[in-house]
């Protein structure tokens, strides 16, 4: 890439005719998250509060950050686009490789330009060059389990402990016996295959503002199916869906976004037997690696070895804007207080029963 030009950064509502560059970028950063990818921003962010962040030269991409703008007591606030109830993972900004430099002084320069602004950014991957351009140091905030696949015509599962092969296998058998049937779905079937992960997520708790986020969902996987980027996939008899699975394709990297499984005995693991389907699939395809993406949930532990730090980075530009984090960490040095109180006051009960 040349390296002659002026240099300039545009601040734009969407990424229109730099898409393409900007998906190719994404493809070479160190770790390519699916959530920076142009088809999920497209439908995850709202264009009146997009705001993309593109460092140019001569009309040619270097790279950029996409971030969404609210207004927080007067103060304008940026997050990633898509960030809170969607939890994108592994972000950061986008950089053509070897000009990282130039892309965080620019970024550093928007910055530290006159004004109140607060950037709250969740789901930062580690050792990410965006928390390296700005001040403060991130925070961990939760765990991203990953695996890498093996070479095709290998068993995935030979990685496994040996009761999780025996207990996939043994579901797998059972299920298919009574007519279950792994299906990859078309993307113009993705919006039934969506309601019937609605019908299964419905009765269970704490799913509520996902599902309610669901039109989005179901446009942007769409979207992804149709290009290539992303997978939904059913099992089911010809009566009912049993298990949905909703997974990134981008980049050889199998990321599994989301799985919605029947709470009937019957169908029991049903959702690892169409999990255990969909990575076969990926390493017969020479993907590279499983994300399981954010949350230490258990079961995770089954299919992946290794982790990644998701982080959250808070700074302030402005006397109110530094106020306002300083609130923030009072907040939750006095909720983390009193969580310890809490548990302190449990354990003494349970020690000390009247």
């Amino acid at each position: 890439m040349s390296t002659s030009g002026e240099v300039s950064w545009l601040e734009v509502g969407a990424l229109d005719e730099h898409a393409v560059a900007w998906d190719a970028l994404v493809s070479r950063q160190p770790l390519a998250s699916p959530f920076l990818r142009s088809f999920w921003l497209g439908w995850v962010t709202d264009p009146a509060a997009s705001t993309f962040l593109l460092m140019l030269q001569d009309g040619e991409l270097l790279g950029g950050v996409p971030l969404a703008r609210d207004r927080l007591v007067g103060i304008d606030r940026y997050r990633f686009a898509g960030q809170g109830v969607l939890c994108p993972d592994h972000l950061d900004l986008v950089a053509a490789p070897g000009r990282e430099p130039e892309v965080q002084r620019g970024l550093r320069q928007w910055f530290d330009r006159p004004g109140q602004r607060l950037l709250d950014l969740v789901g930062l991957a580690p050792d990410a060059r965006l928390a390296a351009a700005l001040p403060g140091a991130p925070q961990p905030v939760d765990l991203a389990p990953y695996q890498p696949l093996p070479e095709p015509g290998q068993d995935y599962l030979a990685s496994r402990s040996s009761n999780f092969r025996r207990a996939t296998r043994k579901a797998d058998r059972r299920l298919g016996e009574a007519g279950y049937v792994h299906t990859r779905v078309a993307a113009a079937d993705v919006p039934d295959a969506l309601a019937a992960l609605h019908r299964l997520h419905e009765t269970r708790d704490g799913r509520g503002p996902l599902l309610e986020l669901l039109p989005t969902l179901t446009g942007a996987f769409a979207e992804g199916v149709a290009r290539g980027e992303a997978r939904v996939d059913l099992l089911a008899s010809p009566d009912e869906v049993v298990a949905v699975s909703l997974a990134f394709t981008a980049d050889r990297r199998l990321s599994l976004y989301q799985v919605a499984r029947s709470t009937n005995r019957a169908h029991g693991s049903a959702a690892t037997v169409l999990l255990h389907r969909v990575i076969a699939d990926a390493v017969e395809a020479g993907f590279t690696e499983l994300d399981l993406l954010r949350g230490a949930e258990e079961y995770k532990s089954s299919y992946a070895d290794q982790a990644r730090p998701v982080l959250r980075l808070r700074v302030a530009h402005g006397v109110l804007a530094h106020g306002l984090v300083g609130l923030w960490a009072l907040a939750l040095s006095a909720s983390h207080r009193l969580r310890l109180l809490r548990d302190r006051a449990d354990a003494s009960r349970r020690r000390n029963p009247s």
